[in-house]
């Protein structure tokens, strides 16, 4: 699987690559609107070069301090709890709340 083919399946979820460090890239989405923002990347801290492999879904402060993670066993399990139809405040609560199960 190619970086475009991952940038697209999460594109359609709303996130975006960005650099994060030293031309390493992860994928973003801002969460808040005070600025709270979560990566998603693989389990070294690196954009996932599959959709099948486990996925690290971590949220920050708006000012880059670590708030809280959860993992996924692939791909397709974090787009099954980010709900497509709701506003990202629930799609957000709704991956929080996977931490729990």
């Amino acid at each position: 699987m190619t970086n475009d083919n991952i940038n697209e399946f999460y594109g359609q979820l709303g996130f975006e690559q960005i650099e994060v460090e030293d031309r390493l890239t992860a994928l973003f989405i801002e969460v808040s609107p005070d600025g709270e923002y979560a990566l998603v990347t693989d389990d070294n801290g690196v954009m996932p070069e599959t959709l099948k492999q486990t996925v690290v879904f971590a949220c920050y402060t708006s000012e880059g301090a670590f708030l809280w993670s959860t993992s996924f066993k692939n791909s397709y399990l974090l787009r099954d709890a980010w709900s497509e139809n709701q506003p990202i405040e629930e799609k957000f609560l709704a991956v929080k709340n996977k931490r729990k199960e």
